[in-house]
């Protein structure tokens, strides 16, 4: 899928959402589309745009051509974000959340959740998770968002579960 284009370094964020997203939404397209018609960095206009990635991820890429974003543009942006869970009542800003597909389909659980999934063999070493940590266009490639456990800082968790069967 094409998330956009522009460099392998244009800056990305990923949020995970508690439920399917929908990018058909009217509230999200429409909230979504103005906030980024209008982003600023220091008075300077942030090139902004917005995808959802597997009806689970909101994708929002810092386009090259324009301002660089600071502090307070990455807060109006996560303010937005809020406001977005409020109005579609959903969670999108839960970092504790970890997502991996399942019969393909992405999926989330708590951590204590994946956990208790590795520890009874439905989590594998080769399950494959979602890193929401990934910053760049780059790392949506192949292995770089989508990996196996083994291939992840999700292997921590995998052991720790292992280990204290």
């Amino acid at each position: 899928m094409t998330i956009a284009t522009g460099s392998d370094e244009t800056r990305i964020w990923i949020f995970g959402s508690s439920r399917p997203l929908d990018g058909q939404n009217p509230i999200l397209q429409e909230r979504l589309n103005t906030f980024f018609s209008q982003w600023q960095s220091h008075g300077e206009p942030v090139s902004g745009k917005w995808r959802i990635l597997d009806d689970a991820f909101l994708v929002v890429l810092r386009e090259p051509d324009g301002a660089q974003v600071s502090g307070c543009s990455i807060d109006s942006m996560v303010n937005q974000i809020k406001q977005l869970e409020s109005e579609l009542g959903l969670s999108l800003l839960d970092s504790s959340r970890i997502f991996y597909r399942r019969d393909g389909a992405i999926v989330s659980a708590s951590r204590a959740e994946f956990k208790e999934l590795a520890a009874a063999g439905v989590i594998t070493p080769d399950t494959e998770v979602c890193d929401t940590t990934v910053s760049r266009l780059s790392d949506l490639k192949p292995g770089g968002f989508y990996k196996g456990v083994k291939d992840s800082w999700h292997q921590r968790l995998y052991d720790q579960a292992v280990r204290a069967r």
